[in-house]
């Protein structure tokens, strides 16, 4: 009987280790809407693209956050580097699931930069620039150890 119960355990406890499939489990596939912002801090230039509609973009299932959100960014960082010649650019990327929400981030964006006296506001337009969907690669997370603290008693 004991050793019934001992094998049900380890059985058990084998089976509640075994990772399960992380792109099944935690992440998803869905259009998002997007906008991109670009600063340039020497020259006092901000960019801004319209919001474009990006299909089959990864998005985490429980808090609806975009995955590998930097590559985005970088896709627009290198169009106003090869475009536009007033370097080094700060690229945002803002995104939503929701196209009303979006449009008002979008006219709140507009709102921000279209007062500003000190900066020089630039539309970039979808015939200019697109985000194009980038493919997701799952990557294990590394557990990295904090240091222990040292006792000063004397």
């Amino acid at each position: 009987m004991k050793i019934t119960k001992f094998i049900v355990f380890i059985g058990l406890l084998l089976v509640a280790s075994m990772p399960l499939d992380a792109k099944t489990r935690r992440v998803g596939q869905k259009p998002v809407y997007m906008i991109g912002v670009g600063i340039s801090l020497v020259d006092s230039m901000v960019f801004i693209t319209d919001m474009m509609q990006v299909d089959s973009v990864t998005l985490e299932k429980k808090t609806n956050f975009l995955m590998d959100r930097q590559l985005y960014s970088f896709q627009l960082q290198r169009y106003l580097e090869q475009n536009y010649k007033g370097g080094p650019y700060v690229p945002s990327v803002f995104f939503g699931t929701k196209r009303k929400k979006m449009e008002r981030q979008y006219l709140s964006l507009h709102k921000r930069y279209v007062n500003r006296k000190d900066l020089r506001m630039v539309l970039v337009d979808q015939g200019q620039f697109r985000f194009k969907t980038e493919e997701y690669v799952e990557q294990e997370l590394v557990e990295i150890e904090k240091p222990k603290k040292k006792d000063n008693k004397k």
